[in-house]
């Protein structure tokens, strides 16, 4: 259930109506009071992920005639389809039986409202995050059930939205809410595409090389760090090691070394803030790529130390407190992974450059971190 409605009694009384009405075959008073319960349940609630589910049980010949219904009703919500019985104004109303719609025909009719699906989630391309009312996560879904993938940049905008739920400065926001959504989560786990989203040279670089090696290499790639991990586990340590083994330690490291090396350039595809964001987002690291450079720079530290190990880890931290996107630096959580590594690494040159890095960073979380890594070595 979505988190936007707790009392469960009222889609339980939808429910019922709903039944009460297929069995009476009177499809056009079911359509309205569909409708009626999307508008008065809210954006985020909708009909009911459950009810939903109801609704596809229905014989098919019930569903497309649903669906046909409110997709007549979209194209005509301005003339002659009254939004005063819904009380909400066209855009909602069109929103909401775009959902409805699609959502019951789903697996049926891939190809109704199609259009109009599509452009909603085209809109979404060059979005950071996605700060939408509405459960826009179902078109998508019923893309993928018609046999159409969305391309990458509409899945960056869902992945970036499902990372915002970990990053402080975020979890209380529209974009933070979309991303805990079940429906939302559940999509992301079956939504195909690349491993990084792309739009930033260090992930350009990693896919690429990654894409053409094969898959040991997207393996390793693909080992990110866990969202609210603040140090490698054993468990992951040793899965890293494993995969650095079957393509060579040395082998991973310098590919690792080259595709960490770009983490300071500018991102070649331009994204969209938000007035919520008090920051540049074209500036700061792709909130679902950085688990991944979280990830590589661990991955640093579970080889022997070299000096340009250290120094490459010494560039991603400063890269990542750089503050070119306002007040807060790019990514304080990758300039932790950075600083962790520094500290497992724990030889002369590591030692020194985190007691340099402890008399010039200012931001406290990560100065915390400097002073936990430089105490345990």
């Amino acid at each position: 259930m979505s988190r936007w409605m707790s009392d469960t009694r009222v889609l339980t009384e939808q429910a019922a109506q709903y039944r009460a009405l297929a069995e009476r075959g009177d499809l056009p008073e079911l359509a309205r009071a569909v409708m009626r319960a999307a508008c008065a349940n809210g954006s985020m609630t909708g009909v009911g992920s459950e009810n939903m589910e109801l609704l596809r049980a229905l014989p098919d010949k019930y569903r497309l005639e649903l669906a046909e219904a409110w997709a007549r009703w979209y194209a005509h919500v301005e003339d002659d389809w009254s939004a005063e019985e819904f009380r909400r104004d066209p855009g909602y109303l069109r929103t909401e039986l775009l959902m409805v719609a699609c959502g019951v025909a789903r697996g049926l009719d891939g190809d109704l409202l199609a259009a109009e699906r599509q452009e909603r989630l085209h809109g979404l391309r060059d979005q950071y995050l996605i700060w939408s009312t509405h459960r826009i996560w179902e078109l998508a879904d019923a893309e993928l059930a018609a046999g159409r993938v969305p391309d990458a940049d509409v899945l960056a905008a869902f992945r970036r939205t499902g990372a915002a739920v970990n990053f402080p400065g975020l979890r209380r926001t529209q974009a933070a809410a979309n991303g805990a959504e079940p429906g939302m989560r559940d999509l992301l786990a079956r939504f195909p595409g690349p491993l990084l989203n792309p739009g930033e040279p260090w992930a350009d670089t990693a896919l690429e090389e990654a894409t053409a090696e094969g898959e040991p290499w997207q393996r390793l790639l693909e080992h990110a760090a866990p969202a609210g991990a603040h140090a490698p586990s054993a468990k992951w340590r040793r899965t890293g090691s494993a995969l650095m083994d079957a393509i060579g330690p040395e082998a991973a490291r310098r590919a690792v070394l080259r595709w960490i090396e770009p983490a300071d350039r500018a991102r070649t595809v331009p994204l969209l803030g938000h007035p919520h964001l008090p920051f540049d987002v074209n500036a700061c690291f792709d909130p679902y790529n950085s688990h991944v450079l979280r990830g590589l720079a661990w991955m640093l530290a579970l080889l022997p130390p070299l000096p340009d190990t250290v120094h490459a880890l010494v560039g991603l931290v400063e890269t990542s407190l750089d503050p070119r996107s306002g007040d807060t630096p790019r990514s304080p959580q990758v300039a932790e992974a950075g600083i962790v590594a520094l500290g497992l690494i724990g030889d002369r040159a590591a030692r020194a450059e985190l007691d340099t890095l402890s008399r010039w960073v200012t931001h406290k979380g990560t100065l915390r971190c400097i002073h936990k890594a430089r105490a345990v070595l």
